[in-house]
């Protein structure tokens, strides 16, 4: 059964046929040395973005293309890809200070924080094998970012591991603005108020939260790169919590099958 509500099955399964295609492709140009030495990581970071993309737009079709076993095999290939390409503080904030000079800050770009929180809360929820998921932390180790939010799904990947004072942010960039209150309901003690927060987030706030990026009206994109606009992160949230979904499971934003 289809899960989205933006697009049909036949608009999901022919953007998961061409990504398909580009990726075989992408895999027989390197493997027969059609690709200079000098791009071959280039290439390799596109298909890096395919299989991420349709990892969530098999979630998106539904039962039949989206069946955890059709989505694992995404994620693994995915991150075994970020593993062989991967250069730290790619994806962390860049901050000019004066004229020509430029500072790399220890925080994620907005799309950064979004992509590695939905990585984490993925490997979560579809419980990948540990090796690759602990992946994606020796990345964030690596690019030297603190986030509470992060550290909360990665703690309950490695519960001994040791908890962080404070964030490494120098400013928010669209992070803490967005999303403080994902940080708020994390720590939120009662669990009714917490269920009642995490339902005003996916009702009000997720989706606007996209505004001023890309992603915000992507359903209308003509290039046809809509995937889904699923919040992987509050389902995170439910299962690590053990909350009671009930008032927010039939969001459209929630990703109800993999709670």
């Amino acid at each position: 059964m289809l899960r989205d509500s933006y697009k049909d099955l036949k608009y999901f399964e022919e953007s998961i046929t061409k990504r398909e295609n580009l990726i075989e492709k992408n895999i027989n140009q390197v493997k027969n040395g059609q690709v200079a030495e000098e791009r071959i990581k280039q290439v390799k970071e596109f298909r890096i973005g395919l299989y991420k993309n349709n990892l969530t737009a098999r979630y998106s079709a539904g039962i039949t293309l989206g069946s955890k076993k059709a989505l694992m095999s995404d994620y693994i290939n995915a991150v075994e890809l970020m593993d062989e390409t991967w250069t730290p503080k790619v994806w962390n904030m860049k901050h000019p200070v004066r004229k020509k000079e430029v500072i790399t800050l220890n925080q994620y770009t907005f799309s950064g924080f979004l992509d590695f929180s939905k990585m984490l809360s993925l490997g979560i929820l579809l419980d990948v094998p540990k090796e690759y998921v602990l992946k994606l932390v020796k990345f964030i180790d690596g690019d030297e970012v603190k986030d509470f939010f992060l550290e909360f799904l990665i703690s309950y990947l490695i519960p001994t591991r040791e908890e962080i004072i404070e964030e490494s942010y120098a400013e928010f960039f669209h992070v803490n603005e967005r999303y403080g209150i994902l940080k708020e309901i994390i720590t939120e003690q009662d669990k009714i108020i917490a269920q009642e927060k995490l339902k005003i987030f996916l009702n009000k706030l997720w989706y606007p939260s996209f505004k001023g990026t890309p992603l915000y009206n992507q359903h209308n994109n003509p290039h046809n790169t809509y995937v889904g606009y699923w919040c992987f992160q509050a389902a995170a949230i439910t299962k690590i919590m053990q909350l009671d979904d009930s008032s927010y499971r039939n969001n459209k934003y929630y990703p109800k099958d993999l709670v």
